[in-house]
């Protein structure tokens, strides 16, 4: 019996598969033959809708950076995004709205409300994106990669594989004229998180925080347990006034307080940046932590492998990279960084903890 049942819910997946399929092509074929006639001009824009669908955190801190510049120069900027980038953008002043994007969700709402322009910065044409699409085709889209001019009236072909991803919304920007000023990540602050953050580590101004965030979502990305073991050791002997705090859902990360690590317990995305707010130093594997870092100017060693990204084959490690000044990474040549050797971040470890900005 429970091999048939097996057997159906593959069917069941694999007909659903077939349909999502078919909806798609269809809606695809459909699209092509629609042409707009006004032409874009940034004086006409008002209101602006980033998409940010997948809910990735690591993509959001750095579309931070768009959406700032855009409402600084008197846009109101709206994002649409799931449930974990929406809490982290809640403490974003300068956005309009923050809208919670669920899958199959009724458009109604969204259309009525006009936006002028609808930037996805994805490559990825999946039918919910086309579907939104097709229900808001009466704004302009910006989109990359995407062959349907006639609704991305405003697409970009752009892979470069030597380019950071900020490229890109440099090229989004500058259709808006925005030239000028410094790209930087934007995060808001959350004092409840901070509190929850300083209480959970005792924390004192006199307090040498090291952050490690050992997971990522993605195996051959992630710290293994004897790696992060050796990193809070060999953290700690440096001086003992350290506090080596270990960033994660507390289910994943509370065991490393039988081996002299602090873990926040009830974290959130929020409790993550507050936690890199009030670090020293942070040492990270290849994920968002690395973004929220540089939103929040704090030096980093970060680790990275050289897995492509999974829907434009780019590499990336340049991609992604952590793309500032204190943001230092370490590019190794395994496949899975659990078999590197995590010594080889000690005497960075080391030289930062050691340096004139350490004690300022």
């Amino acid at each position: 019996m429970e091999i048939f049942m097996q057997f159906l819910k593959t069917i069941n997946r694999s007909k659903n598969a077939l349909f999502r399929k078919i909806k798609k092509t269809t809606l695809h074929s459909f699209l092509r033959t629609q042409r707009r006639h006004n032409h874009f001009d940034p004086k006409n824009v008002r209101n602006i809708l980033l998409l940010r669908l997948d809910d990735k955190i690591g993509d959001m801190v750095v579309t931070t950076g768009t959406a700032f510049l855009l409402a600084e120069q008197g846009y109101r900027v709206s994002v649409l995004t799931g449930p974990v980038c929406a809490q982290m953008l809640n403490k974003c002043d300068y956005l309009d709205q923050v809208i919670l994007y669920k899958n199959r969700m009724s458009l109604d709402g969204l259309s009525a409300q006009n936006f002028d322009v609808i930037i996805d910065f994805d490559d990825v044409q999946d039918y919910e994106r086309l579907k939104l699409a097709w229900r808001m085709r009466r704004s302009h889209h910006v989109g990359f990669n995407k062959n349907l001019p006639g609704i991305y009236n405003l697409c970009f072909n752009y892979l470069d594989a030597e380019q950071h991803i900020t490229k890109r919304h440099n090229l989004v920007l500058g259709l808006f004229n925005i030239h000028e000023g410094e790209f930087k990540y934007q995060l808001g602050q959350c004092n409840h998180e901070q509190r929850k953050v300083k209480d959970a580590i005792s924390f004192s101004p006199e307090d040498i925080i090291v952050s490690v965030n050992p997971y990522s979502g993605a195996q051959d990305k992630d710290f293994l347990e004897e790696q992060v073991v050796s990193l809070i050791n060999f953290i700690r002997s440096l001086n003992p006034k350290i506090k080596v705090v270990i960033v994660g859902q507390a289910s994943k990360v509370q065991h490393y307080n039988a081996f002299g690590a602090v873990t926040v317990p009830e974290s959130t995305i929020n409790t993550a940046i507050e936690i890199v707010r009030l670090s020293r130093l942070v040492v990270s594997t290849d994920t968002s932590i690395v973004h929220i870092a540089n939103a929040l100017n704090r030096p980093l060693i970060s680790v990275y492998n050289k897995r492509k990204l999974k829907d434009t084959g780019l590499p990336g490690y340049k991609i992604w990279a952590p793309n500032y000044p204190l943001g230092k990474q370490v590019i190794v040549e395994e496949d899975h960084i659990g078999k590197s050797p995590i010594s080889q971040l000690f005497p960075m470890i080391e030289a930062e903890l050691l340096s004139t900005r350490f004690y300022q």
